[in-house]
Order: C-alpha cells, then sequence, then structure tokens
C-alpha cells in the first residue's frame, strides 16, 4: 500500500502531466518555437550591431577621444522577419551619426522580401488591400495597398517583350474567345472586352498567342487582334482551322482578315438547342445530338442528323432547326486528323483559359488601369505556357458524361 506522500506525488505528477499536455498544442509549440527562434536571431543580430558600433568608434568602453562620438544607449528599430518584425536594439552615439553596415542590409534586405512578396502574391490572385494587410500582419512591414500596384509596374518591361514576341512557328489552329470585366476611365468605369487568342501547332503543343482589350466585342476589336497577330508571325497558309462560338463579329473578322475555314463551338450549340427541350426528353435528345458530332465519319453524322431529324422534328422544332441550320459549321473538325477531333469540336481549350482569368480577375474588382489588365492577364498566361511547356494534348475518350450534365 502507497504511502501518504506517495499518492500525493503520484497525484501531482498526474496533474501536471495534464496540463503540460493541454498546454502543448500543435498552435502553441509553433508559436514557442517561432519565438525561441526569433530571440536567437535578435540576440545575434544585437551582438553584430554591438560589434560594428565599436569597430567604428575605435575604442573601448569609457574610452574618450576629443571630438570623436561617445556612446549613448540603444534604441528600438524594427525590421521585417519571417516570423512578423524583429526589434532589435540599435546602438547611438552622442555627437555625430552611427552607420552600421548591417542594419543598412537588414532594412535593404526586408523592404526587398516584402515587395517581392507583394508582387507574388498580388499576381497570384489576392487583391491589393488583402496583400498589404497580410504582409504587414505577418512581417510588420508599413505597406499600402497603392504601393503594391506601384511595386508591379516594374513588370511592364518583360509584359511589352512578350507582347511584341514572335509567333510560335506552325500554328494550324487558333481558339478566340473573349470576357468582360470592368475597367475605370477617367470619370467612369465601363465594361470592356478582353479579347484572347490561343493556338495549338502541329505537334499538338498549345500556346497563348495574344490578348487585347476592346471597348466591345466587335468585328474591328477582332480584326485588330488578328491584325497583330499577322504582324507578329501567324501564318495565314498554315492555319487550318479557326474555332469560336457562334458569334458575327468573330466570323466577319476572321473571313475578311484570315480566309480561313470557321469551326463553330459544338457544346455551345447544343447547349441552346438542350434548352428547347423538355427536361423528361432532355436524356434522349442529348444522346441523338452526341450520335452525330461523335460519329466515326461525316457521312455517318450526317446519317444521325437525319434520324435525329425524323425522331424530333415535330416535337422540338426550334431545338432541330438549331442543330440543322448550320451543320457544316459545327462539323469541320472531321475533315481535320482524327486525333485532334476532341480537341476542335468545342472551345473548351480557350474556356479554361478565361475562367482561370476570371478567377484572377474577380477579386481586383474593377481595374485600374488598362495596364493593370494586361499585367494580370500576362501573368495568367505565363503560368498557363508553363504548365503547357513540354506537353501535347492527348486524345480523351468520349465526351457523353460531360454532356450529361447538362440532361
Amino acid at each position: 500500500m502507497l504511502a501518504v506522500t506517495q499518492l500525493i506525488s503520484e497525484d501531482a505528477r498526474r496533474q501536471l502531466k495534464n496540463v503540460v499536455q493541454g498546454a502543448v498544442t500543435p498552435d502553441a509549440v509553433r508559436m514557442m518555437i517561432q519565438k525561441e527562434v526569433n530571440g536567437i536571431i535578435v540576440s545575434a543580430l544585437n551582438a553584430q550591431l554591438v560589434a560594428e558600433r565599436d569597430e567604428v568608434l575605435g575604442r573601448q568602453a569609457y574610452q574618450r577621444l576629443p571630438g570623436s562620438p561617445s556612446r549613448n544607449g540603444f534604441k528600438s528599430t524594427h525590421v521585417p522577419g519571417l516570423w512578423g518584425a524583429l526589434t532589435l536594439r540599435r546602438p547611438a552615439v552622442r555627437r555625430g551619426a552611427l552607420r552600421l553596415p548591417l542594419l543598412d542590409a537588414l532594412k535593404t534586405a526586408g523592404k526587398s522580401l516584402v515587395d517581392v512578396l507583394a508582387m507574388r502574391f498580388w499576381l497570384r490572385g489576392a487583391a491589393t488591400r488583402a496583400v498589404a494587410e497580410e504582409l504587414n500582419s505577418a512581417l510588420g512591414s508599413k505597406l499600402h495597398a497603392s504601393t503594391v500596384s506601384k511595386l508591379t509596374n516594374a513588370l511592364e518591361p518583360a509584359l511589352l517583350d512578350w507582347e511584341n514576341r514572335p509567333i510560335p512557328d506552325g500554328i494550324c489552329y487558333l481558339f478566340v474567345d473573349a470576357l468582360y470585366l470592368p475597367v475605370r476611365r477617367p470619370g467612369f468605369t465601363s465594361r470592356q472586352a478582353l479579347l484572347v487568342a490561343l493556338g495549338v501547332d502541329e505537334n499538338a503543343h498549345r500556346h497563348v498567342l495574344g490578348f487585347m482589350l476592346g471597348d466591345r466585342e466587335s468585328q474591328e476589336s477582332w480584326e485588330a487582334l488578328i491584325k497583330d497577330l499577322l504582324s507578329r508571325g501567324l501564318k495565314r497558309e498554315k492555319l487550318r482551322l479557326v474555332i469560336s462560338d457562334e458569334h458575327k463579329g468573330i466570323e466577319a473578322a476572321v473571313a475578311s482578315r484570315l480566309g480561313v475555314t470557321h469551326q463553330l463551338c459544338v457544346v455551345h450549340m447544343m447547349r441552346n438547342a438542350r434548352a428547347r427541350v423538355a427536361a423528361p426528353d432532355r436524356r434522349a435528345f442529348l444522346l441523338d445530338m452526341h450520335a452525330i458530332y461523335w460519329s466515326p465519319t461525316r457521312e455517318d453524322a450526317k446519317q444521325a442528323l437525319g434520324a435525329l431529324q425524323g425522331r424530333w422534328g415535330q416535337r422540338y422544332p426550334s431545338a432541330v432547326r438549331i442543330v440543322s441550320q448550320r451543320f457544316d459549321d459545327h462539323a469541320r473538325f472531321f475533315e481535320q486528323p482524327e486525333s485532334f477531333w476532341g480537341l476542335l469540336r468545342s472551345t473548351n481549350l480557350v474556356e479554361r483559359f478565361i475562367k482561370e482569368l476570371r478567377r484572377r480577375l474577380n477579386p481586383a474588382g474593377a481595374m485600374q488601369s488598362e495596364l493593370e489588365v494586361k499585367k494580370l492577364t500576362w501573368s495568367v498566361a505565363e503560368a498557363q505556357e508553363r504548365r503547357w511547356s513540354g506537353r501535347r494534348w492527348t486524345l480523351r475518350a468520349g465526351g457523353i458524361k460531360h454532356l450529361m450534365a447538362y440532361a
């Protein structure tokens, strides 16, 4: 049987264990580590600052030299660190100034760190105000939202080089589409069209060819973008297809400036037709449309079209008319190598890129200027091209599963 003192000791040990286990949470451990690491760094830096002061003064403590500055204690100063601001003891002197190279280097490095992080976070999708608030909280900096925009202006030379670079050789398929976004102009804000052009070469490599901010998605705007692509080396004679949705401005500009066969997006057409079919029949109607555009040959596709017309023509004449009236323009991909059919049926390639643009542009709200739009679009384009680099588009089976999501 345990003695009373042993029982008390065991109970105290158990209670202490419970207290320690409750206190040592992951967050508490992380804060302890950060505090200790910061303390070690601060101690080392303070010691180095004292050594630099002594070297500059060139004499020991309490030693006097006529006309020489004398030690005058320390003053607190703050520099950005990885885990919040570091508070250092900056040596001070009487009669004169004290230049400490380490402190200058720390402040320069801290500012450079904050500037680089601010630029990267902004390019990754954070709003300027959010970037400033988070960095100020984490690093102890004094960044303003307007400063973040000014910092990114350093990207302008790289942006201009990218805008003027030559078009990759061998582009045979051109994808075009646009999105609208609010842009601030002097005295007002208006919705502007951001026109985007992507290309695929004969080796199935994908490229962002260019973009342009226009007042609206008109024939003139698209002609201006196409003219820019041609001036940078896009070859009309090598182009086989231009792929887009059914937009009069795009079609007119392509016919005027390129004279290339135009493939209209099958998926857009199918969604448009589906909207005119009653819910109980949508799945069957989609399967019949799928039988047309996923046929093994163009001839089989025409037979499937006739079957759809015969089955649904009287019940849903407007839906059947949408499928039938521009069949040739939706079936141009059959004339291309079969390995490209899955890519050429729709504008999914450029729409996925535009979706990424929206994800980045929407948090920023109204764009402050055309330059800001270009910087953000360029950053998304650069990131997308890095992901595509060295990777060819590969044929994927089917497509009906995706379409059934709309049934």
